[in-house]
């Protein structure tokens, strides 16, 4: 089962900086054109009009899944593109350890490092397609060879061999009759190397987890603090950041609390909450319209914000004590709370309790 939700939450932090998220969460591009069954088949063209378009959004889609995989059933929480990890502060301490490109060889690169729950280091790449996918398909071999492309190093400059997976999705569509299912397939390669590579210093698990909140501190317009991690640099002990601190309407959220804000869906419209002398006053909508919502609402679990801001205080090996979170599951298909601590929902839904200076 794939909840449309958090599908969407994976898809809009795999694909977004500072744009807000719209539309609908359970409502995105991607998934509206899926026929009205529990099958998750598009209609014809539902992926795109022409090949470019189809095979975008075959891509973005299969990404999405990937990340929504690994943290799903693998519980693989924190991602980050290759070539961002390369080039973090976070790697000083990892002992003359390296990532380089493998001389040689052309083509890509698997997509992501992540985090295994032990704190393990392992290598992500993402694939889709509307063809079928078999482990032993001429296409399976290729994406394996992608692994071979990129080396670990040790200060001695011997390659470590590094756990990986592929996570291809082969997407079912009307056209191809009610035989053809959707289907995820997942193999676990390795890249080439004399020993498996151990991330002992913990600078490659901390440079990943940095990488992996630095672009939603960002939305949340915290731009001093996104930079400190995404670089693994530090800020001056004596700057402060004034937050809003919210909950959540939802019963199964009860008790959690949240770093964030909303982005209004209508600039122009009425927004939900305003402050009055201190006060949280609830600013009610055109009680006569019914097509205007208010908007999204974006946030990170307070716990977890807080150890993010200490990391971009104390240095970015910090982050590697970030504090596990109970896994919950929202009950409603139109919010998702991550178990790294992303929530993302109707605005409607939550409602701001406090202010602090963090």
């Amino acid at each position: 089962m794939v909840d449309l939700a958090d599908l969407y939450h994976h898809y809009y932090l795999q694909s977004y900086d500072m744009s807000p998220p719209n539309p609908d969460p359970a409502q995105f591009e991607h998934v509206r054109y899926l026929e009205p069954s529990t099958a998750f088949r598009f209609q014809p063209n539902g992926l795109g009009a022409n090949k470019t378009k189809k095979q975008n959004n075959s891509n973005e889609l299969g990404e999405a899944f990937c990340r929504w995989f690994l943290a799903e059933h693998l519980d693989i929480t924190h991602v980050a593109r290759i070539d961002d990890v390369r080039n973090h502060g976070a790697l000083s301490w990892a002992h003359g350890v390296r990532v380089e490109c493998n001389p040689g060889t052309e083509g890509n690169a698997p997509d992501y490092f992540c985090v295994e729950p032990t704190g393990q280091v392992s290598l992500a790449e993402a694939k889709g397609t509307i063809e079928a996918v078999g482990f032993k398909a001429k296409k399976f071999a290729t994406w394996r060879n992608q692994f071979n492309r990129v080396r670990v190093l040790d200060r001695s400059g011997s390659a470590m061999s590094v756990k990986g997976y592929i996570v291809a999705m082969r997407w079912a569509v009307h056209t191809h009759g009610p035989a053809i299912f959707t289907t995820l397939s997942a193999e676990d390669p390795q890249t080439p190397g004399e020993r498996r590579f151990f991330d002992e210093s913990g600078g490659f698990a901390a440079a990943v987890r940095s990488l992996h909140y630095a672009p939603s501190l960002a939305k949340l317009r915290l731009p001093v603090l996104s930079a400190a991690l995404a670089a693994g640099t530090t800020i001056a002990d004596d700057l402060s950041f004034p937050v809003v601190l919210w909950e959540c309407l939802l019963p199964t959220l009860k008790g959690l609390r949240f770093v964030g804000g909303y982005f209004p869906t209508d600039p122009e419209g009425v927004l939900p909450f305003k402050f009055e002398d201190g006060k949280l006053v609830a600013v009610p909508n055109d009680p006569f319209r019914l097509d205007r919502s208010s908007g999204t609402f974006i946030g990170i679990e307070e716990k977890t914000f807080r150890h993010l801001v200490d990391t971009a205080r104390n240095g970015p090996m910090t982050i590697n004590d970030l504090p596990r979170i109970e896994r919950r599951i929202t009950g409603y298909s139109g919010a998702s709370y991550l178990p790294d601590g992303h929530v993302l929902g109707s605005i409607d839904l939550f409602r701001p309790i406090a202010t602090d200076l963090v």
